[in-house]
C-alpha cells in the first residue's frame, strides 16, 4: 500500500506508522518522535530515512551527524552538499573510525545515501586485514633469517672456496663476453619496476649476467640456499599488492587521462601546470583516500631483501679473499667472481632508491628516514668492497691515495646528509627528534661514519683494515616495530 509516495516495505512514515512506531525517537538530536514530524516537510530535520538492516527509522540530519557526512563530502552555507571530499579514517584520538551503525540496536548502516561513508569504513578494514597478514609474512621472515647459521655457512664457503678447481677462463673470451653481461647487467638496473631484483640475479650460474665456473657457481648456491630461499620469500612480499589498491589505482590512471583529454580539447583554459592539475583532480574524483597499507609493508620487505644481499656481499668478499690463494682458481675467474659482487651490491643500491620511492610517495617519513640509512650503508659498502678489491687484484699500492681521498669525501658527504635528513625528519615528525631519531637513524648513521673515517685512516697508513658489521646498528626493522599491529589497534607505529 502506498499513500505517502513510497512502498511501505521501504520507507515507515508518520502516516501509515503504528502506534508503537508512533512513540519512537527519530530526531536523536531534538528528541522528537516519528508522531512529531510532519509529512509534507522537505527539510533535512522532517525526511525521514528507514535503514535497510533493522527497519529502524530516523531523520536525514541525525543520520547524516552519524555518519560525518561532512568529513565525505563539503557543504555549503546553506547545510547542501556540494561536491566529494577524500575522508581521513582516523578519528581526532587517532583511532580506527568504526563503520556507523544504528543508534537503537547496532545495525550496520547501509542505506544508499550513505554508501560513501561504509564503502569507506569497509575499506578501512579491508587495509587493517591486509596490515595483519603482511605483518605476520615479514614477522616470520625475519625470525627465520635470525635462525639462519651464518658461522656454518661461513666455515662451509671457507672450505670450498679454498679447495676448488675453478674452470679456465681465457682472457679473450673474457673481454669478449665482458661487455655483453655489463649491457644485460646495466637493463636490470634501469629495470623501472617497483619490485626488487629477480632472485635469478644472486646466482653466480646466471649465464645470462656472468661468466663464473660452473662448479664454483653450484658449490656456492649450495652453500648459500638459506640465505637466497630467505631472498625468494621476502620479493614474494614485496610483489604483494591489494586489490582494492590496484582498483584506486586503475580508477586515479583513468580520471588522470580524462583530466588530460578535456584540458587538450580546450587549451584556452587549460591550467599552467597541466599534468599536477590532473592528478590533484583525479585525486579528488576517486573519493577515496589512496590505500597505503601493503605500500608500507613491501618497503619493509625490500629492506629485508638488502639485509640479505648485504650478508651475501660480505660472504662473497671472503670468498674472493680465500679462492685468490687458491692455486686452481684462476686470475680471470676472480674478476668474474668480483663482478658478480660488485653487480650485487649495485642491485642493493637500485632496491633502496625503489623504497626511498614508495616511502616517498606515500609520504611515511619514517620509512623515507630508514631508506636513506640504507643507502649510506650501501655506499660505505661500496667503498669497502673496491680497497678489498684493489687488494686482490695487487692494484691497491697505484689506487691508495685515490682510494684515501674517496673514503675521506664519503665521510663528509655522509656528515652533510645526517644534517639534511635530520632537519627534513623534524620538519615532519618534530616530536621524533628526541627518541626516534637517535634510536633508529643517528646511532647507525655514526657508527657507519666511524667506519668511513676507519677506512680511510686504514687505506693511507697501509695498516690492516678490519672491517666492523654494521647489521646490529641497522637492524631497525625490528626498532620501528611494526609487528605491534598485529596485537591491537591504532595508528601504526612509523606510518606517518
Amino acid at each position: 500500500m502506498v499513500t505517502c509516495g513510497e512502498e511501505c516495505l521501504r520507507q515507515i512514515c508518520p502516516r501509515c506508522a503504528p502506534p508503537e512506531d508512533q512513540e519512537r525517537v527519530v530526531d536523536v538530536i531534538m528528541g522528537r518522535t516519528l508522531a512529531d514530524i510532519g509529512e509534507n516537510e522537505d527539510t533535512l530535520d522532517e525526511l525521514l530515512i528507514t535503514l535497510p538492516k533493522c527497519r529502524h527509522v530516523f531523520t536525514v540530519e541525525t543520520l547524516d551527524g552519524i555518519c560525518a557526512m561532512s568529513d565525505y563530502y563539503t557543504q555549503r552555507n546553506d547545510g547542501g552538499w556540494l561536491d566529494l571530499k577524500t575522508p581521513v579514517n582516523d578519528t581526532a584520538t587517532g583511532e580506527r573510525k568504526a563503520p556507523p551503525v544504528c543508534p537503537t540496536c547496532r545495525a550496520a548502516i547501509t542505506s544508499p545515501r550513505y554508501g560513501r561513508v561504509f564503502k569507506s569504513t569497509d575499506l578501512d578494514i579491508l587495509e587493517r586485514n591486509i596490515i595483519s597478514r603482511m605483518s605476520a609474512q615479514v614477522e616470520t621472515v625475519r625470525d627465520l633469517m635470525d635462525k639462519v647459521p651464518k658461522s656454518e655457512l661461513e666455515a662451509k664457503l671457507v672450505a670450498t672456496a679454498s679447495s676448488i678447481k675453478a674452470d679456465v677462463v681465457n682472457a679473450a673470451t673474457g673481454a669478449s663476453v665482458r661487455k655483453a653481461y655489463l649491457k644485460i647487467q646495466k637493463e636490470r638496473l634501469d629495470d623501472k619496476a617497483e619490485l626488487p631484483l629477480s632472485p635469478t640475479t644472486l646466482e653466480p650460474g646466471n649465464t645470462e649476467l656472468f661468466l663464473v665456473s660452473p662448479n664454483a657457481a653450484d658449490a656456492w648456491s649450495k652453500a648459500v640456499k638459506p640465505l637466497t630461499q630467505l631472498y625468494v620469500r621476502a620479493t614474494k612480499i614485496a610483489a604483494t599488492r591489494s586489490p582494492h589498491t590496484k582498483a584506486w589505482e586503475a580508477s586515479w590512471s583513468y580520471l588522470v587521462e580524462e583530466e588530460m583529454k578535456n584540458a587538450l580539447a580546450d587549451p584556452a583554459k587549460a591550467p599552467r601546470n597541466l599534468h599536477q592539475y590532473a592528478m590533484q583532480t583525479a585525486r579528488r574524483k576517486v573519493g577515496q583516500p589512496q590505500p597505503r597499507a601493503d605500500k608500507r609493508f613491501v618497503v619493509e620487505a625490500f629492506w629485508i631483501t638488502i639485509q640479505v644481499r648485504l650478508i651475501l656481499v660480505d660472504m662473497a668478499g671472503s670468498w674472493l679473499e680465500l679462492a685468490g690463494k687458491n692455486k686452481d682458481y684462476g686470475p680471470l675467474q676472480s674478476q668474474m667472481w668480483a663482478a658478480f659482487t660488485s653487480f650485487i651490491l649495485r642491485g642493493c643500491r637500485r632496491d633502496a632508491n625503489v623504497a626511498l620511492k614508495i616511502a616517498e610517495d606515500s609520504e611515511t617519513r619514517r620509512q623515507m628516514t630508514t631508506s636513506l640509512l640504507w643507502l649510506m650503508r650501501i655506499d660505505l659498502e661500496q667503498h669497502r668492497l673496491d680497497y678489498k678489491l684493489a687488494q686482490e687484484s695487487g692494484t691497491v699500492k697505484d689506487q691508495r691515495g685515490k682510494l684515501a681521498d674517496k673514503a675521506s669525501e664519503g665521510g663528509r658527504k655522509l656528515d652533510k646528509d645526517i644534517l639534511r635528513i635530520v632537519q627534513e625528519h623534524r620538519r615532519v615528525l618534530p616530536n621524533d627528534a628526541q627518541i626516534w631519531i637517535r634510536e633508529n637513524f643517528m646511532d647507525a648513521a655514526l657508527a657507519i661514519r666511524q667506519e668511513w673515517h676507519k677506512l680511510e685512516k686504514s687505506i693511507r697508513s697501509e695498516a690492516y683494515y678490519e672491517a666492523v658489521s654494521l647489521d646490529e646498528k641497522m637492524n631497525v626493522v625490528k626498532a620501528l616495530n611494526f609487528l605491534r599491529w598485529r596485537n591491537g589497534t591504532g595508528t601504526m607505529p612509523g606510518m606517518r
